[in-house]
């Protein structure tokens, strides 16, 4: 795991996209990438349709994602409609690239839907469906795709995709199991804002492995975090 500490949140996501680009450089055709939400993906998406337009292959790429709110996929609380919206409809990414979680559908079913495709689409390693790449997010809270403190369980859960619930609202998840995640050949972590600073403090130096984020850096075997936080470093 490596930690690295830029001055803005451009800084941080141009990072983040030059890891990307060296990273597909080395690997094959096509590259299969794992996508997050939230706000920070809004912003990487603006910056790889507008600096990145003609620096990223888009063709070598393949679009899964880490995550759906269990939502139709024109819903504002959606993750496909603004990567939709911010990304593949201004680069005209082929629909056949794209392969969304389908959060309108019964969430059991397409989480195990999701886990057959997934099986099909990538290469196996160590009995597992194995990305490219998979860039997350890390919440105030610890969280880290969609699994919160009150589900870890899904940490270790034996499936790819399972079905998850957020604390507070209730809304149902369809997200990547901890073991998908970590068989990852590499993942990026984008975290931006002051706000954050504090739980990646407690990530990196104290007992928080406990933490979902906590538990995949603490067992990554290639993960950088990239961030705008002013946090020490030892």
């Amino acid at each position: 795991m490596k930690l690295e500490v830029y001055g803005s949140s451009e800084e941080v996501l141009r990072a983040v996209s030059g890891r990307l680009l060296e990273e597909m450089k080395l690997h094959r055709i096509p590259f299969h990438l794992a996508l997050s939400g939230a706000g920070t993906a809004r912003k990487l998406y603006q910056i790889w349709a507008s600096e990145f337009r003609n620096q990223i292959h888009w063709e070598q790429l393949r679009f899964y994602w880490v995550d759906e709110r269990c939502v139709k996929p024109q819903d504002e609380e959606s993750n496909y409609k603004y990567a939709y919206d911010l990304l593949f409809r201004p680069l005209n990414i082929p629909a056949e690239y794209i392969h969304r979680i389908r959060g309108e559908e019964k969430p059991e079913i397409e989480a195990e839907h999701y886990s057959e495709m997934v099986r099909r689409e990538l290469p196996e390693c160590s009995c597992l469906p194995q990305f490219d790449c998979v860039i997350l997010g890390i919440g105030e809270d610890g969280h880290t795709a969609s699994i919160f403190s009150q589900n870890v369980d899904l940490l270790i859960d034996k499936r790819c995709y399972a079905v998850s619930q957020h604390p507070v609202t209730g809304q149902k998840r369809i997200t990547m199991t901890g073991p998908l995640i970590l068989n990852s050949k590499l993942i990026l972590i984008p975290v931006l804002g002051t706000e954050k600073a504090m739980i990646l403090h407690e990530i990196f130096y104290s007992s928080e492995a406990a933490l979902p984020a906590g538990y995949i850096l603490s067992r990554a075997s290639e993960a950088f975090v990239f961030t705008d936080s002013q946090i020490s470093v030892k």
